[in-house]
């Protein structure tokens, strides 16, 4: 059966060859990320550092900086889009920044939502592909505590004084939540990219009712300012 697998493998790579989402060089049928480029998004994946140039009141950690390698699989992940990508990263992420080190099966992984809308169009969230492997490796729990309430412009396309406003009143508690599970936990927020922090910050907004111990956020990669 092995025998027969490979071989239908590689007449599948012969007649329909199959190609690296990030540069493009041929690969094993059903391989969307190269060893090659894999290993590049290794070195780029660094333990959780905090972040201070966003416009928080609670703490961002990052994994790596957004000018590295981790920017061009962000970018495919969001606008191929590959969900099996987004699992790939979530992965390497956990083994490389050491996250078992960093998550307790005591926290709450909680993902930024996306508007129905635009899930419809994409096929899946990115925020919490990442967050659901973060806490089924952690063995903590998962939860998809706050939703989207309506749908808005990409803060990426949003010039500065409009990112200020655009997420105003976006997000909202679950009304299936069960509140008081939340009460003494420390609450972790997962997104794949930080800049500004906004996006972040109106997402923490409604998870403050909640009485929880501590919140953070926790993202793939952070556009610094200052360019470093």
């Amino acid at each position: 059966m092995f025998r027969l697998r490979k071989i239908l493998g590689q007449f599948i790579s012969v007649f329909f060859p199959f190609r690296c989402h990030v540069c493009k060089n041929n690969c094993d049928f059903g391989i969307v990320l190269c060893n090659e480029c894999k290993e590049k998004l290794e070195k780029s994946i660094h333990k959780p550092e905090e972040i201070k140039d966003t416009n928080c009141d609670f703490s961002v950690f990052t994994m790596s900086s957004y000018k590295d390698f981790t920017s061009d699989i962000v970018k495919i992940i969001k606008y191929k889009p590959s969900k099996k990508l987004a699992k790939i990263l979530a992965s390497v992420c956990y083994k490389q920044a050491q996250l078992n080190d960093f998550i307790t099966k005591e926290d709450i992984i909680i993902p930024v939502p996306m508007h129905e809308k635009r899930l419809e169009e994409r096929g899946f969230n990115q925020a919490s592909v990442l967050a659901e492997n973060y806490a089924q490796k952690a063995g903590c729990h998962f939860s998809p505590a706050v939703i989207r309430s309506r749908f808005t412009k990409p803060q990426a396309s949003c010039n500065e004084s409009e990112r200020a406003t655009n997420l105003d009143n976006a997000f909202i508690l679950d009304p299936k939540l069960i509140k008081k599970l939340f009460i003494g936990k420390r609450l972790i927020i997962v997104d794949d990219i930080a800049t500004t922090g906004t996006t972040l910050k109106k997402c923490v907004e409604p998870l403050k009712e909640l009485g929880a111990k501590k919140i953070i956020a926790l993202v793939v990669s952070h556009s610094y300012k200052n360019n470093n």
